[in-house]
């Protein structure tokens, strides 16, 4: 009976080893599936999707109409009218002119312009303080009554004085006489104002 009882032991002993070995290879297949079944999970799993970049909201600005085009265009500076002929001092026709023009030449042709200006104004003046026109203002006062052919200064002189009023002097003369041509007491009757070349010109006289 003893010697059953030690053969009983040393077979469980024997049986130990053989034993332990199984648990640790159950516990290694155990393991092992554990680990497979996570790898597979996260091979399994589906990707994270990128994250997309956020992208501002356009904001819609309002179409451009006709009245704010209209604004925006730089305004357009208008331009300056033209200057117009300044109106001439007395108003001729060509007629008057012609005939001023021969007489300031029958009577100063010969004399520089400041002489023949002169000789226009006293037939402005009459004009304009008699209110005649040059025709009779020439017969009134008896200028020269010959018609030449006008010359350049004298057409320049009436140009100057009818035109652009333009004076010798600012006296109001009216009359004229050359003394070495012929002698007058009614022009030396009247109001000396100056002599050009071979005129002497008078203002009227003041009245007593």
């Amino acid at each position: 009976m003893e010697t059953s009882g030690a053969a009983k032991a040393i077979t469980l002993e024997r049986q130990r080893p053989a034993g332990g070995l199984a648990g640790a290879a159950i516990l290694a297949v155990l393991a092992l599936a554990l680990l497979a079944g996570t790898i597979a999970a996260a091979c399994t799993e589906p990707p994270q999707a990128a994250q997309e970049p956020q992208v501002q909201e356009a904001v819609e600005l309002p179409a451009p109409t006709l009245s704010m085009a209209i604004v925006r265009q730089p305004s357009k500076v208008p331009e300056p009218p033209a200057p117009s002929a300044p109106a001439p001092r007395y108003e001729l026709t060509d007629m008057e002119r012609e005939l001023l023009e021969s007489v300031v030449t029958a009577e100063a042709g010969g004399e520089p312009l400041e002489g023949q200006m002169a000789v226009a104004q006293c037939i402005l003046n009459a004009c304009e303080y008699k209110g005649i026109r040059p025709r009779e203002a020439v017969e009134v006062y008896q200028y020269a009554g010959a018609c030449p052919e006008p010359l350049e200064g004298a057409v320049e002189a009436v140009e100057a004085v009818f035109d652009e009023g333009q004076t010798v002097t600012d006296e109001p003369i009216l009359f004229f006489y050359n003394p070495d041509r012929c002698s007058s007491d009614w022009h030396e009757s009247q109001s000396y104002v100056m002599t050009i070349c071979c005129h002497r010109f008078f203002k009227e006289a003041p009245h007593e």
